[in-house]
């Protein structure tokens, strides 16, 4: 696979860019593209803002608040021009995509916005920064096939195999912002994955709005994971996010053979209720859900379940709630990420009827959270005494004597080490646990 051909024009200097990334793990697989694009174009990042000739911030859309912190950001670093008159400030990704034209417009402090299929333009956004601010609309063709990303993970990698989504929740952003479903070749995936692991990338994380719908040519999920198992580079294999309607037995096969991909599956369940469900446009109802758990957890009895809830959905009544609750002490989910609903300008949620008010969100919000914690807990506590094997990745946060790292099963583990354990896998025993945290004793 080539890299990027360098005829983009090259800074005129030495420029740096400073790169803040906000949202989920395909923002940081994005930020992980741009890092190197900007490298390959004679950009150099800087960890220090005051540095930067150029700020960049990688925003998410999903939730008001997201967009609300980055405005924050553009409003206080915007001061730094009156020192630093030739700095420019810029927004990509999904929130550049939904409102970048209008914070132009509008003389918000910004002077470009790419969205998240033109990041190709950036270098020459970047040569021509003393023109006046501009936007770039959707190039929804865009893969990016011929860029190497820069991973920032030093133990840890992010590949994303596919962009944007078809289903069009009623609740979501992300067709919207990121455009319709297209998968990449396989064999430049492939060759990322393999890249990654040969840099000392042994945790490789598989990244689509919807894993489940790949699909290139005569390969479909299941045969692409079952073929980047066999990569000798790698040690685990994990992917994220999969969707309800799409999960297929042959996937859950797969998963089940190979020893390589990690036992542990995040499957959003959004809601508890059947008629919630069909008013988000989630194309399953319960009773579905709950046998895809069933076969999940038939095939490979350890394995851990993820999910996303939303509380407080247009309609929602009190009794729809109760049978979220229900499902939750129903399936014990390993973790769960909560949510209060949050309107979307765009989606069709955001013109129903019947809006909960606030106030009703933020309660069951934290009645899900309080139930969530107690499973959690449960679940944290039921490994103590088990040998696990964790993949060390940092030190731990608490003390430098220390690692941390995740079990195959997606728990962040802690034992004690130091900076050579990274990236190896290591047995260990687990002595006690808390709601987050397993703490581990080195096993010989």
């Amino acid at each position: 696979m080539n890299n990027i051909d360098n005829t983009f024009p090259q800074p005129p200097k030495e420029r740096f860019f400073y790169l803040e990334t906000y949202g989920c793990q395909m923002n940081v697989a994005d930020s992980e593209l741009i890092i190197g694009l900007l490298s390959q174009s004679g950009y150099r990042k800087t960890d220090d803002i005051d540095q930067a000739d150029v700020i960049i911030f990688n925003t998410c859309s999903v939730r008001k608040h997201a967009e609300d912190r980055v405005l924050g950001r553009i409003s206080n670093e915007k001061q730094r021009k009156l020192n630093k008159p030739d700095l420019k400030i810029g927004i990509v990704g999904c929130m550049a995509q939904r409102i970048g034209k209008r914070l132009i417009e509008d003389n918000s402090g910004i002077d470009f916005a790419l969205g998240v299929d033109n990041y190709s333009q950036l270098p020459s956004f970047l040569a021509a920064l003393d023109e006046p601010a501009s936007f770039t609309d959707m190039n929804e063709s865009e893969i990016y096939e011929n860029i190497e990303p820069e991973h920032q993970g030093s133990t840890c990698g992010f590949v994303t195999i596919m962009r944007g989504c078809d289903n069009f929740c009623s609740y979501c952003i992300v067709p919207h912002v990121r455009g319709r479903e297209r998968s990449r070749p396989f064999e430049h995936i492939s060759h990322d994955v393999e890249s990654a692991g040969n840099r000392g990338l042994k945790d490789i994380t598989l990244l689509g709005q919807n894993v489940n719908s790949y699909h290139f040519q005569e390969i479909d999920f299941p045969i692409l994971i079952e073929r980047l198992a066999k990569i000798n580079s790698i040690e685990r294999l994990r992917f994220i996010t999969s969707h309800p309607k799409d999960l297929s037995d042959e996937l859950i096969r797969v998963m089940a053979d190979s020893p390589k991909i990690c036992k542990h599956i995040h499957l959003p369940l959004q809601s508890g209720s059947t008629a919630i469900l069909r008013k988000m446009n989630r194309k399953y109802d319960i009773d579905h859900y709950l046998t895809l758990i069933h076969k999940l957890k038939a095939a490979m009895p350890e394995i851990a379940v993820t999910t996303d809830l939303i509380a407080g959905f247009p309609s929602e009544t009190e009794a729809d709630f109760e049978e979220t609750l229900s499902v939750m002490r129903d399936v014990q989910f390993d973790y769960a990420f909560c949510f209060k609903y949050s309107e979307r300008e765009s989606t069709a949620a955001a013109e129903y009827t019947l809006q909960v008010p606030q106030a009703e969100r933020l309660s069951r919000l934290q009645r899900m959270i309080d139930l969530q914690r107690e499973i959690t807990l449960k679940k944290f506590q039921a490994q103590i005494g088990k040998e696990v094997v964790v993949y060390i990745e940092n030190l731990s946060r608490k003390s430098s004597q220390q690692v941390s790292g995740k079990t195959d099963d997606f728990k962040i583990a802690v034992l004690d080490g130091s900076e050579k354990d990274f990236g190896k896998l290591v047995k260990a025993r687990v002595i006690s646990a808390t709601s987050g945290t397993l703490i581990c004793q080195r096993q010989a």
